[in-house]
C-alpha cells in the first residue's frame, strides 16, 4: 500500500502526469499512508486536516487501492453537496486515471436519495397527458422527457435548468406506482451500478437512514460494504441524532379517527364492534386531554418541555397502539392508506411509551392545544453507532475540526469509537504571517443590552478599513436580523451590498456575488459556518459577534446538559465548551482557503479577555497575529 500512495502521490508519480505544476504535499502523504494502514489492518481512523492538506484526495487513493485489490466495496460520505460534488465530479476521476495506470479499473457511483431520482413510469404518464397542453409545465415535461431518453439523465441536478418543485413531486422516484419494475426504471439500474461500484460516495443524512433501515430488517438500500469515511465528519453527530429521532404527532391520530369514522366500510361493520372501535377512541380522546393539561400547566414561555415523571405518556401510547392493532384485524375496506399513515409510526409509538432509554432525550413540542408532538432522539450517537457500523467494518472519521484541546477523547467518546488510531495535520498555510485575530478590549458582555448598538458601530468601522469583501458569522437569527436592519442604510449610504441569510435564501447565489463584488457584505448563520469556500482576497474579513457556544434551551442539549449534571461533571467544560470550539473553529476556517489568502478574523465576543477559557480559545486556534484594536487591521489587510 505504500509503495503505491509514493507510486501515486510522490516526486514523478501518478498525479505529477495529471495535474500540471503538481509537486507532493507531505501531509497528504501522511494522510494517505494512515487511511491505507487504517483499511489494510481493519483499524478505525481518527484525522484531522488543516484546510489545504488535499485530504479528500489523500483518502480516496488508498481507499481505491484497497477496493479494487481485495474486491472490497467502500462508503464515502460527505455532509455537504459541494464536497459531494467535488469527490464525483473532481477527485474520483483523477483517482480512476491512476488505477489506469496501474493497469486497474475503478468503478464508483453517486447515491442519493429516491427523491432526487425521476421516475419513468410517472414521466411518462405525464408526458401522454401534456402532449396537447401548451403551457409551460407541459413544455418543461417534453424538455425532461427527450433528455431522459436521449441522454439518460435521472438526476435532478443533471438537466441543466431548474425544475419547479411542484412538477418534480409528479415525477420523482420518492414513490413507485408499479407493482413490478419496468425494464427501463432508473433506480433499479442505479441499484445495479451500485452492486458493481468499488467506491459509493453519498451523504451522511443517506447514510444513517439506510442504517436504520439496517437495523430494523436486516437489510439497506445501501449494498453491503466493507469499509466507511466519513468526510466533515464534524457534522455527524447531529445529522445522526436528527436521522434517528422518533416523533408521534398526536393531532394526526385524532384526524385519522374521523376519517376511519366516516368511511362506510366502518358503517358496515356489526354493532359490538363500532361500540369497540367508539369506546377506544374515547379512552384515547380521555387520556389525551388529560395529558393537554399536564403540559399546559408545565410547559410555561417555552415551545417544549422535557419529558419527566409528571408527564407520563406511556397511558396515551399504549391505547394508541391498541386502537391501531384492532383497526388492522378488521381488514376494512377502503382504508389501506390510513392504515399505511397509523403504521409508519407504530414503532415510534412503542419506543416513546417505553421511555425507558437513558441515553435519549424525551421531549413534547406545542405549537396551541392538539396540536401536540411527542419526540425522542439519542443524547449522543454513540448509542446507535457503537453496534451496528463500528462493531461492524472500519471506519475512517475526518474533518478540520475534531479534535479540542490538542485530543479526539471528545469527539470519539460523543460518536461511540473507542479502539482507534489517530493523526493530526495541521494546514500548510502561513497563518502567522498572513491572518490576525482581533479581540477588540471595548467589547461588552454580549448579553448587555449594549451589545448590539456595539455590534453595528463596530461593523461600520471595520467597513471602513475592509471595504467589503466580509463574512459576519452570527449565532441566531433574531441577532442578526436586528443587526441587518439597522446596517442596511449605512451600506446603501456607502454602495456596498449587504446580503443577509433568510429560511430559503440561494445560498450558492450568496456567495458567488462575494466571490465577484468585492464591495459586497454577508450576513450568515447555521450553515454559513461550514462548507463556504471563497478562496485568494475576495473575503478578507471574518467577524464573529459571539462565541457559538450551543443554545441551552434547545430539548436536546437541555437533556445532555441534565444528563452531565446529574454525574457530577461539569456541563461546561464536558461539553458546551468543547461544542463551542468545533464550530468556532470551522467559522475560522471560513477565512483562509488556499496559501494565498490573508485577511483578519474579529471576534467581538468579551469572553476572550474576561474568562479564563479566553486563552484556551486562542491556543486551539491556528497561530497568528493578535491585537485587541480594530484599526490594527490594516497591517493584515491585502493592499
Amino acid at each position: 500500500m505504500e509503495d503505491f500512495i509514493h507510486r501515486s502521490l510522490g516526486q514523478d508519480g501518478h498525479l505529477s502526469k495529471l495535474v500540471k505544476g503538481y509537486s507532493p504535499r507531505a501531509p497528504q502523504i501522511l494522510i494517505s499512508t494512515k487511511v491505507g494502514n487504517a483499511l489494510v489492518e481493519g483499524r478505525h481512523l481518527l484525522a484531522e486536516a488543516g484546510t489545504g492538506t488535499g485530504k479528500s484526495l489523500g483518502y480516496l487513493i488508498p481507499a481505491a487501492q484497497w477496493a479494487v485489490s481485495n474486491n472490497k466495496t467502500v462508503v464515502i460520505c460527505t455532509h455537504t453537496i459541494p464536497l459531494m460534488t467535488q469527490i464525483v465530479n473532481e477527485e474520483l476521476p483523477r483517482v480512476e486515471q491512476i488505477m489506469k495506470m496501474e493497469k486497474r479499473n475503478l468503478r464508483y457511483q453517486l447515491v442519493k436519495g429516491k427523491s432526487h431520482y425521476i421516475c419513468n413510469i410517472k414521466l411518462e404518464a405525464l408526458w401522454q397527458e401534456t402532449l396537447r397542453s401548451g403551457n409551460e409545465e407541459s413544455k418543461t415535461v417534453q424538455k425532461i422527457f427527450k433528455k431522459v431518453n436521449q441522454e439518460k439523465i435521472s438526476d435532478r441536478t443533471g438537466f441543466g435548468f431548474d425544475i419547479e418543485d411542484n412538477l418534480w413531486n409528479k415525477i420523482s422516484a420518492s414513490s413507485c406506482p408499479a407493482i413490478t419494475k419496468p425494464d427501463n426504471c432508473l433506480l433499479e439500474e442505479l441499484k445495479e451500478k451500485m452492486q458493481k461500484a468499488h467506491i459509493i460516495v453519498t451523504n451522511h443524512a443517506y447514510f444513517f437512514s439506510d442504517l436504520i433501515m439496517r437495523k430494523k430488517t436486516g437489510n439497506g438500500s445501501l449494498p453491503a460494504y466493507d469499509a466507511v469515511i466519513f468526510d466533515e465528519a464534524h457534522e455527524i453527530e447531529d445529522v445522526c441524532c436528527h436521522i434517528f429521532e422518533k416523533k408521534v404527532d398526536l393531532n394526526r391520530f385524532e384526524t385519522l379517527f374521523e376519517y376511519l369514522f366516516k368511511k362506510e366500510s366502518f358503517n358496515e361493520l356489526d354493532h359490538s364492534t363500532q361500540l369497540e372501535l367508539t369506546q377506544l377512541r374515547q379512552n384515547i380522546e380521555n387520556k389525551l386531554d388529560t395529558l393537554y393539561t399536564k403540559i399546559g400547566k408545565g410547559m410555561g414561555t417555552s415551545a417544549f418541555k422535557l419529558m419527566d415523571g409528571k408527564i407520563d405518556v406511556s397511558d396515551v401510547c399504549l391505547a394508541l397502539k391498541d386502537f391501531i392493532e384492532r383497526v388492522k384485524s378488521l381488514n376494512l375496506r377502503g382504508i389501506s392508506e390510513l392504515l399505511t399513515r397509523l403504521f409508519e409510526g407504530n414503532d415510534d409509538l412503542d419506543f416513546i411509551g417505553e421511555k425507558e432509554k437513558k441515553s435519549w432525550g424525551y421531549w413534547i413540542t406545542v405549537r396551541g392545544r392538539g396540536n401536540v408532538t411527542l419526540h425522542a432522539a439519542p443524547l449522543f450517537p454513540k448509542v446507535v453507532l457503537t453496534y451496528g457500523l463500528f462493531d461492524k467494518v472500519p471506519v475512517i472519521l475526518t474533518s478540520a475540526t475534531i479534535s479540542t484541546n490538542g485530543t479526539f477523547s471528545f469527539f470519539a467518546g460523543r460518536i461511540g469509537v473507542k479502539d482507534y488510531d489517530s493523526v493530526t495535520v495541521g494546514s500548510p498555510f502561513d497563518y502567522e504571517n498572513k491572518t490576525m485575530i482581533i479581540c477588540p478590549e471595548d467589547a461588552p458582555n454580549p448579553d448587555s443590552l449594549e451589545f448590539i448598538p456595539y455590534t453595528i458601530e463596530s461593523l461600520k468601522e471595520i467597513l471602513m478599513y475592509s471595504g467589503g469583501r466580509m463574512l459576519v458569522l452570527f449565532t441566531s437569527f433574531e441577532t442578526m436580523n436586528q443587526v441587518s436592519n439597522k446596517f442596511q442604510q449605512h451600506c446603501i449610504d456607502y454602495g456596498y451590498s449587504l446580503l443577509t441569510q433568510y429560511s430559503g435564501c440561494d445560498r450558492e447565489k450568496i456567495i458567488h456575488q462575494l466571490k465577484t463584488d468585492p464591495r459586497t457584505i454577508v450576513f450568515g448563520c447555521t450553515s454559513f459556518w461550514t462548507g463556504v469556500d471563497v478562496a485568494g482576497d475576495a473575503l478578507t474579513t471574518l467577524v464573529i459577534p459571539k462565541l457559538p457556544f450551543p443554545m441551552p434551551n434547545e430539548p436536546l442539549i437541555q437533556a445532555q446538559l441534565e444528563l452531565i449534571e446529574q454525574a457530577k461533571r461539569s456541563s461546561f467544560f464536558d461539553f458546551m465548551f468543547p461544542k463551542m470550539m468545533i464550530k468556532l473553529k470551522q467559522g475560522f476556517g471560513r477565512l483562509n482557503r488556499s496559501i494565498h489568502c490573508q485577511g483578519v478574523v474579529i471576534i467581538l465576543d468579551n469572553r476572550m479577555r474576561t474568562k479564563r477559557y479566553g486563552k484556551m480559545v486562542i491556543k486551539s486556534l491556528p497561530k497568528c497575529k493578535y491585537s485587541g484594536t480594530l484599526q490594527d487591521m490594516v497591517h493584515i489587510l491585502p493592499v
